[in-house]
């Protein structure tokens, strides 16, 4: 909801992003959030999807 990304974001993959990362955590979904970017703009997808996300969690750390 803050961020354009998550616009068109499936409400499954948020709750995913949350509860794998994000965890209600403004901090924590703003470090997710530059994730997802990167990873839109390296692999040209349209939006944010599980896969995307799985490998966003996976660069968290």
């Amino acid at each position: 909801m803050f961020h354009p990304v998550w616009a068109t974001a499936d409400p499954d993959d948020i709750t995913f992003a949350d509860s794998r990362a994000a965890h209600g955590n403004f901090r924590n979904w703003a470090r997710l959030t530059a994730h997802v970017r990167t990873g839109l703009a390296r692999t040209r997808r349209p939006r944010v999807d599980r896969d995307l996300l799985r490998w966003a969690v996976s660069r968290l750390g």
